[in-house]
């Protein structure tokens, strides 16, 4: 959320291998409650702000370490690296400018 705030977005992912099953439980779960909250969703803390988190679980390729494998992956390809440039923080998910933390 303040990541979101910080650059102006509305929509943040977080990107899990397919091996992990428990910890897409575990942050899963910690999105519901951050939502009940009031951290995550509609007007964050009765603010004008609005932030959602989306998880992902990958299909479990370790090059989706990669940040450009990662971002094909979200956007349904299969995860291969790309060429760079352009680097994510200018044409990356979507072709927008992309804020990665791997």
């Amino acid at each position: 959320t303040i990541c979101g705030y910080t650059i102006g977005a509305e929509t943040g992912f977080i990107y899990i291998r397919g091996e992990y099953p428990k910890a897409y439980k575990f942050l899963s779960e910690a999105v519901k409650d951050a939502e009940r909250n009031n951290y995550l969703g509609k007007n964050v803390l009765r603010s004008t702000f609005s932030f959602k988190i989306n998880l992902y679980r990958g299909a479990g390729a370790y090059v989706c370490g990669e940040e450009t494998a990662l971002l094909d992956s979200l956007e349904g390809k299969k995860g291969q690296s790309r060429v760079k440039p352009p680097f994510p923080t200018f044409a990356g998910y979507k072709d927008k400018p992309t804020v990665l933390n791997n």
